[in-house]
C-alpha cells in the first residue's frame, strides 16, 4: 500500500514538473509570435499535438512577419507620396502667392503687371496640370478604374493619341510616321491607352529638338500587339532605365523643359492594367518606347 502511494506521490510530482516545463515552453512559443520571431521548442520529428501547435505558430509568425512588411512598406510609400507631393506643389504655390501680391501694386508698370500676371498664371495652369496628373495616378494606385474593354482597333487609339499632339508637333516642326497594320483589333480601354500613348509621345516632343522626327509603328502577332514610338531627341542613359518609369522621375539631360515627372509613370500603369508591359531602348540619337499589348 505504501508503494503505491509512494508511486502516485511521485508520479504527481513528475507529471506537474512535465507539465510546468512543457507550458513554460508553450509560453515562450506563444511570445515569439508577439516578438515575430520563429523558432522551435518542440520536435518537429515526433507527430504530437505540441509539434502540430509549434508548426501552426510559426506560419501566423511568418504571416504576421509579412503582413508587418507590406505594412511598413505601405507606410513608407505614403510617406514618401506625401514628400513627392509636397515638393511638387511648393514652387507653383509660392509663384502664385509671389506674383499675386507683386500685382497688388498699384505703382506697377503695365508691361510688368502684364509679366507678373502671365508667371501667375502659368503657375496656376503647372498647379491645375499637377492635381489633375495626380488625382489620375490616385485612382490607378487605389484600384478605383475599372477598366472598360472593348475588342477596338489599337490603330485608332493610337490616332487619337497623334491627333492631341500633332500641334505641339507642329510648332516644333515635327515630323510624325505612323506605319500601321491590318489587323490591330484587341480587348482595350480605348481612351485610358489613348492616354499611355498620348503620354509617351508627348514626352518624345518634348524632349525632341525643332525639325525633329518621331516614328510609330504597330506590329500584330499571334497573340498580342506591339507599339514602338521611337524619336531621335536627347536619348537616356542605360543606367535610368530602371527608373524612367517611376513616380516623379526626370532624366538628367532634360534641362530646363517643363514637366513634373509623372506621365510616362501613369503609362507603365495603364499598360500594365491592360496585361501589358513597356520597355525602353536608347542611343545617342533618341529613345525607343515598346508596348506589347495582349489581344485579347
Amino acid at each position: 500500500m505504501l508503494d503505491i502511494i509512494s508511486f502516485i506521490f511521485l508520479y504527481d510530482i513528475l507529471f506537474k514538473n512535465y507539465m510546468t516545463s512543457i507550458l513554460e515552453e508553450l509560453s515562450d512559443m506563444l511570445e515569439t509570435i508577439s516578438h515575430m520571431k520563429s523558432e522551435e521548442f518542440f520536435s518537429t520529428i515526433d507527430d504530437t499535438i505540441f509539434s502540430k501547435l509549434q508548426s501552426q505558430t510559426t506560419k501566423l509568425t511568418n504571416i504576421l512577419i509579412s503582413q508587418n512588411k507590406e505594412i511598413k512598406e505601405e507606410k513608407n510609400k505614403i510617406k514618401s507620396l506625401i514628400s513627392d507631393i509636397a515638393h511638387q506643389l511648393k514652387t507653383p504655390l509660392s509663384n502664385i502667392k509671389i506674383y499675386s501680391e507683386f500685382l497688388q501694386d498699384d505703382n506697377l508698370k503695365e508691361d510688368e503687371r502684364k509679366e507678373f500676371n502671365n508667371i501667375a498664371l502659368f503657375s496656376l495652369n503647372k498647379l491645375t496640370f499637377l492635381v489633375e496628373s495626380m488625382i489620375k495616378m490616385s485612382r490607378l494606385e487605389s484600384g478605383v478604374i475599372g477598366l472598360k474593354l472593348e475588342r477596338d482597333s489599337l490603330n485608332e487609339t493610337v490616332l487619337l493619341a497623334l491627333c492631341q499632339v500633332q500641334k505641339k508637333a507642329r510648332n516644333k516642326n515635327i515630323l510624325i510616321g505612323l506605319n500601321e497594320v491590318d489587323n490591330s483589333m484587341i480587348n482595350h480601354d480605348k481612351n485610358w491607352l489613348a492616354e499611355a500613348i498620348f503620354n509617351i509621345l508627348e514626352n518624345g516632343v518634348k524632349y525632341t529638338k525643332d525639325g525633329g522626327r518621331i516614328d510609330i509603328t504597330i506590329k500584330a502577332y499571334e497573340v498580342f500587339c506591339r507599339v514602338d514610338i521611337q524619336d531621335n531627341g536627347i536619348g537616356i542613359s542605360e543606367d535610368e532605365f530602371p527608373k524612367i518609369f517611376s513616380r516623379f522621375y526626370r532624366g538628367r539631360n532634360i534641362g530646363d523643359a517643363e514637366g513634373i515627372g509623372i506621365g510616362l509613370y501613369l503609362s507603365r500603369e495603364i499598360i500594365m492594367l491592360h496585361g501589358g508591359y513597356i520597355k525602353v531602348s536608347s542611343n545617342k540619337e533618341g529613345s525607343k518606347f515598346s508596348m506589347f499589348l495582349p489581344i485579347s
